[in-house]
């Protein structure tokens, strides 16, 4: 390449070296045209006709003129447009993207930061204000699921626990998520953290509003102004934003097991309060609802500090350094290379993206012919969050266990409890492996585990339907704990990280506004259609799971782009590399990255 002209050299800002694997060259750090960086096999771009051979040893590739200033070594391809490198004779094929190697990236992570350090300090000080976020959105999922049981609540306001009034109840939770959803985006204005405090305290009056509610009209208010706050919450991307590199999947996994811990601790209170002979017995549950919001106000800004992403986007890029020095290394040195690195990831994401960015309340840009792909996979992705079958589990675990005899408030009570206790165990063996397996292969592997599992279900629900044999009921149980065993394990992590990993920094805020805005849809049609379904058609409602979840397996095969081992900007090239299709592209960079992981290894034993 060295003989190639400056004209061909740099096209936009495309650099290119057709060294092999191991080669490394060098680029000076104040170089800040990277929009990607291309780890390649064997690269080769015929100069004028001639078919250029791979060099012998490495070279040094600096952007004609500009001085070889101070010089830090990567691996080397920056571009910003794949399709740009395919029409120079560059196959794409062969081309793994990765700023720095993502390998390198949580090297580097790991390197610069320990738990064991005052930053590891710190880091649990704010995952203990951004659990009690989560515990208390799982607070509300355990007493919907357990009050449902709870024959007082029922007589006070006379419903049943199926039907059009309980499935209101339940949907009003998600209109008012739909209602507050565009509100998300004034987290680009007010800050992750300021949303997240005026989210959790309107959770805090609805907590009030429901425990003292006199009649079915303030309830229903209450459960729309409950939603609206949950709606501002925006602690799974705050976490995303914040966590160290290379804990990033596990951290998120952890917070998102605390909405079981949430849930398991009201159940085990709502078996307590069966004690009381009173309405006490389910006003005091509501009241409790505001425990962990309440927590959440009052130390959100004592042991929380702002998105590093969002100082930087406000123009605070020192007080950004700061925060990512201190929360990001052990050492607290605002110079130290992964402070370099995270700033000028961000730097990338927001000055290169092809989105663009509008004012807060301007969501055009999310069906403009750049962005609408990534619109299109959140509201699937928001469908299949929805509609999988933990619903059923979760807000009708009563109405179903009343069609296998099981009816008493205590015994639906225990085995809400059980079941949410297994989650919970298998959401935090989830975290654990997320890192080791791609998100599509946890993706079908969830999908197909529940689909036996929703079988199992059917069949002995079936069977139980005909005979009312107790084993059948039994047996049911546990095919229901078992998706829960399956859907923890492979999915539940991922619901709190691959939403913000297909959104570009400038679209994050308001994309997870929308993505809410299609859980609340998504939700609204399940839980009318789920609740007045099990009343009209009982146990057979778990085939419509079953149905949808093998569509499910159809739709993200073709549009979940694979989104492992990329950081959160890296994703950006993904969606916006014109002329190629995301999933396709999304899964040859993978399979390159990890051929070329194999590859170093060789190489590494070769030279030992």
């Amino acid at each position: 390449l060295g003989c190639l002209s400056f004209p061909i050299l740099r096209l936009g800002k495309i650099y290119i070296s057709a060294e092999t694997s191991h080669t490394v060259t060098r680029i000076p750090r104040t170089q800040k045209v990277g929009l990607l960086q291309l780890s390649v096999f064997t690269l080769y771009l015929p100069p004028f006709g001639e078919t250029a051979r791979p060099s012998s040893g490495p070279k040094r590739l600096l952007p004609p003129t500009m001085a070889p200033l101070e010089e830090i070594d990567h691996t080397v391809i920056y571009h910003d447009d794949v399709a740009e490198a395919n029409k120079m004779g560059v196959d794409v094929d062969e081309v793994a993207a990765t700023r720095i190697s993502e390998a390198d990236m949580m090297r580097k992570s790991a390197e610069a930061f320990s738990m064991r350090s005052k930053s590891g300090l710190l880091v649990i000080g704010y995952m203990f204000v951004m659990a009690c976020n989560q515990a208390g959105y799982g607070v509300d999922w355990g007493v919907i699921s357990g009050i449902n049981s709870n024959d007082r609540w029922h007589n006070y306001y006379g419903f049943p626990n199926s039907g059009v009034i309980i499935s209101t109840i339940n949907a009003l939770m998600q209109i008012g998520g739909f209602l507050g959803a565009p509100f998300l985006s004034c987290a680009d204005v007010l800050g992750r953290r300021g949303v997240n405090f005026l989210g959790n305290f309107l959770v805090i009056i609805a907590a009030v509003m429901q425990a003292m509610a006199p009649n079915l009209a303030c309830l229903m208010v209450g459960r729309l102004v409950l939603g609206f706050g949950t709606a501002l919450c925006t602690a799974p991307q705050y976490v995303a934003e914040i966590a160290p590199i290379h804990l990033r999947g596990r951290i998120v996994g952890i917070f998102g097991a605390f909405f079981q811990v949430g849930s398991i601790m009201m159940l085990g209170i709502m078996m307590g309060l069966t004690k009381f002979d009173s309405d006490w017995q389910w006003r005091l549950a509501f009241f409790i609802q505001a425990i962990f919001p309440i927590t959440v106000c009052i130390f959100i800004y004592v042991l929380c500090p702002e998105s590093p992403r969002f100082l930087y986007m406000r123009g605070k890029k020192d007080e950004a350094r700061r925060v990512i020095a201190r929360y990001m290394t052990s050492s607290n040195d605002i110079n130290h290379e992964i402070v370099d690195l995270m700033i000028l990831q961000i730097e990338e994401s927001i000055e290169t993206t092809k989105a663009g960015f509008r004012a807060t309340w301007d969501f055009r840009v999310f069906f403009t012919r750049a962005v609408w792909f990534r619109t299109f996979v959140l509201a699937v992705y928001a469908v299949f969050q929805q509609w999988n079958g933990g619903g059923i589990i979760g807000y009708y675990l009563a109405p179903a266990l009343d069609t296998i005899g099981i009816t008493k408030q205590l015994d639906q009570l225990g085995i809400s409890l059980g079941s949410t206790s297994i989650y919970f165990v298998f959401t935090l063996f989830g975290a654990y492996i997320i890192d080791y397996f791609r998100r599509r292969t946890l993706i079908f592997a969830g999908l197909v585990s529940i689909i036996v599992a929703q079988i199992a279900v059917t069949i002995t629900s079936w069977q139980y339907d005909l005979y009312e044999a107790k084993t059948t009921a039994i047996l049911t149980v546990v095919w229901i704990f078992l998706f829960q065993v399956c859907s923890a394990s492979f999915i539940a992590t991922m619901h709190n990280l691959y939403p913000v990993e297909l959104l570009s920094l400038p679209l994050r805020a308001k994309g997870m506004g929308l993505f809410a805005m299609f859980q609340a849809i998504a939700a609204v049609i399940h839980n009318y259609g789920i609740g007045i379904g099990i009343q009209k058609v009982g146990y057979k409602i778990w085939a419509v799971y079953i149905v949808y979840n093998f569509v499910q397996i159809f739709l993200s095969y073709f549009v979940f782009p694979e989104t492992s081992k990329l950081n959160l900007e890296e994703i950006d090239t993904i969606f916006e590399t014109s002329g190629t299709k995301p999933v396709k592209l999304s899964i040859k960079i993978a399979d390159a990255k990890t051929a070329k992981k194999k590859l170093d290894r060789q190489n590494a034993t070769a030279s030992t």
